[in-house]
């Protein structure tokens, strides 16, 4: 666990290169209300819910870093896309998305951290099952929001720039990624982009999205990182089964709907709900099966169902929703192949 907390903060210095001392304090509103809370309910509760402090401080910077902070350039989409541009479909900026990860947090330790430890075993993974919780007002323009199937779909044959036709959209997919999540300054760099723009922007540095993920290249390097330092309990097989099958299907929607195959593939790998979900989400050893069988077939799940929720729904942090879906399945899973103990972390 220890490993686990110096990886998340290690992240969560990253992040500050995207949004400054706001996702700093983000973490740390989170970890303060988490830490807080598991030390007055471990008076309440006793033996039925210990304190765990260690644990709760990673709970915390979870929440944290799977909360998406900055506006994707409002000035820009609000200017020339009119009505494929809302203005934001959750709070995504200070003050009031402190409010929330504080809320999301609270809910996670009471709810699903606490009061789910009683039951015999966990069934839904505690930031993501309180996130869609607490945002469950919003689900309605998060899931069926005319700006994201509208402005990024990827039901589509997809393309780095604009183009006139029916499929415009379409085509300018890999701009308008470029974007939403990147640092764009200029009318001239929303719909006219290269490939190398686009991958520079979903792998080194993302400006909107997911805390945790606004640098896939600095994800990989710590998460691979945690594995081989941790190797003897993180359940890697599940990442890396997700991982292969987000790379199968988004060629499969290739193979549907055309267009350019790498664009799809990069953008399905790492968005930043995706890549940070792969390493530190999915993982989750309480919420996951203890098989190695059940453990691959479980990252395939999640990794399938991501890709045709995000491609189907428009909904793009479709890996949450996936990850709950398939938690419910873990304690079938545990029925597949030979059991086996996970050593713990000090």
């Amino acid at each position: 666990m220890k490993y686990t907390l110096i990886a998340l903060t290690i992240l969560t210095g990253v992040s500050a290169l995207a949004w400054g001392l706001t996702s700093i304090l983000l973490a740390a509103i989170s970890v303060a209300v988490a830490v807080s809370l598991d030390y007055g309910l471990s008076m309440v509760m006793k033996a039925k819910g210990p304190r765990n402090t260690l644990s709760a401080a990673v709970f915390g910077l979870i929440v944290a870093l799977s909360y998406s902070l900055g506006n994707p350039n409002s000035f820009a989409f609000g200017e020339y896309l009119g009505p494929y541009y809302t203005l934001e479909l959750i709070p995504i900026t200070a003050p009031m998305a402190f409010g929330y990860v504080a809320l999301i947090s609270a809910v996670g330790m009471i709810l699903f951290k606490k009061l789910q430890g009683m039951l015999k075993r966990k069934y839904v993974n505690p930031a993501v099952a309180a996130k869609l919780l607490v945002l469950l007002p919003f689900a309605q323009t998060i899931l069926l929001a005319p700006a994201h199937p509208d402005s990024v779909p990827l039901n589509g044959p997809i393309g780095y720039s604009y183009t006139e036709g029916s499929n415009a959209l379409y085509a300018a997919f890999g701009a308008l990624v470029n974007a939403c999540f990147g640092n764009v300054q200029a009318r001239s760099e929303l719909f006219q982009v290269s490939p190398t723009q686009v991958f520079e922007t979903l792998t080194l540095m993302k400006y909107h999205g997911w805390v945790g993920g606004a640098s896939s290249v600095a994800v990989i390097a710590v998460g691979v990182g945690l594995f081989l330092v941790a190797r003897k309990y993180i359940k890697w097989r599940i990442t890396l089964s997700y991982l292969l099958a987000v790379a199968v299907m988004s060629l499969v929607m290739f193979a549907v709907y055309g267009g350019d195959p790498f664009l799809r593939l990069g953008f399905e790998l790492f968005i930043g709900s995706s890549i940070f979900l792969a390493f530190f989400m999915v993982t989750d050893p309480a919420t996951t099966p203890n098989t190695y069988a059940g453990q691959a077939v479980f990252g395939v799940g999640v990794g399938v169902l991501t890709v045709v929720i995000q491609t189907l729904m428009g909904f793009l942090g479709g890996s949450v929703l996936a990850l709950v879906i398939m938690n419910f399945s873990s304690s079938l899973l545990d029925r597949v192949g030979t059991k086996r103990t996970l050593e713990t972390s000090n």
